[in-house]
């Protein structure tokens, strides 16, 4: 038998950190940047701050010349199925652990031509990829997904720059830099009863979200946004303030997952307080790693009995 929608018409997401979602409405389940593998970094290319480590984490720093692979043993643990492949950008941070995601689901994957050459670079099947410059608003029959053209997070006092881009031809495993950005996207899904406008990297371009009606909308929330002007009140001011306002890509992703993650949390709290100025309304979400919740049609959020709610702001 297929899957089927949740009766009662929700979504649940689930958050695994960095950017990294599931989105299902029971019967397709879309991932975003599902990134596992958390590695730490050595150097500065992109003009990134070398990864600190956690306390008691003694892990190997890779640089960005090592050959690098996914930590699969988590991904199983977690992921077992997916329609759908969402990539904001090439990054390993975002889109090392999808071929291996890729290739065990059979999910479509749906990115730039960087990244879709990292699929083909590890064996995705061509049939499976969709490659987007932007723009595109595809029909998916039940679900539709729209293509937003955006922008890299501003990063070490705005010094960013990574130009480059993911060529043909590859074969995987690649080395750390061979994962260039190759452009930014945000996705706009349609499911039955709800909109959703996704993000998985801390900046974005005005015009092109000016207008949406998302009714949730999922906003990186670490302190690179701090470089952008205005950052949180433009963007949910040009979205029409959207009733679920879910904070993302707030930890220290080069961190494990049991790491003390309190000053990133601090850090996404103060971005909680710019939502409740600009949208004293919207009801907020600030979700911990592995933490499941629901959206209902009525746009009501809610956790499962079972889990804590420290999270949810009602506003």
């Amino acid at each position: 038998m297929g899957k089927v929608y949740f009766d009662d018409g929700r979504i649940e997401l689930t958050h695994y950190g960095a950017a990294a979602w599931k989105i299902t409405d029971g019967k397709h389940t879309v991932l975003l940047d599902p990134y596992f593998t958390r590695l730490r970094y050595s150097g500065k290319r992109f003009g990134m701050l070398p990864a600190n480590a956690a306390p008691g984490d003694e892990r190997p720093a890779h640089s960005f010349d090592d050959i690098v692979e996914s930590d699969t043993a988590v991904i199983d643990r977690h992921i077992d199925e997916a329609t759908h492949i969402l990539l904001s950008h090439a990054h390993f941070n975002h889109c090392m652990d999808m071929p291996y995601i890729a290739r065990k689901t059979g999910a479509l994957v749906i990115g730039s031509y960087s990244a879709t050459n990292i699929a083909s670079a590890y064996g995705v099947e061509e049939d499976r990829l969709i490659t987007v410059r932007g723009g595109e608003d595809y029909d998916f029959g039940e679900i539709s997904i729209r293509v937003i053209p955006s922008l890299h997070s501003a990063l070490c006092d705005k010094c960013y720059f990574d130009a480059g881009i993911v060529p043909e031809g590859l074969k995987g495993p690649l080395p750390l830099k061979a994962f260039s950005e190759g452009g930014t996207f945000g996705y706009l899904i349609r499911f039955r009863q709800h909109e959703m406008l996704l993000f998985g990297s801390m900046n974005y371009i005005e015009r092109e979200v000016q207008g949406l009606t998302p009714s949730v909308i999922l906003v990186p929330a670490a302190r690179p946004r701090l470089q952008v002007w205005q950052y949180t009140a433009r963007l949910l001011k040009a979205t029409g303030l959207p009733k679920v306002v879910v904070a993302t890509h707030w930890d220290v992703q080069t961190y494990p997952y049991d790491a003390d993650q309190s000053s990133a949390l601090e850090q996404a709290v103060s971005f909680q307080r710019e939502v409740q100025e600009v949208s004293p309304r919207s009801t907020q979400v600030l979700p911990r790693h592995f933490e499941t919740f629901a959206i209902h049609a009525d746009h009501r959020v809610a956790f499962p009995a079972a889990a804590h709610a420290q999270g949810v702001h009602h506003a």
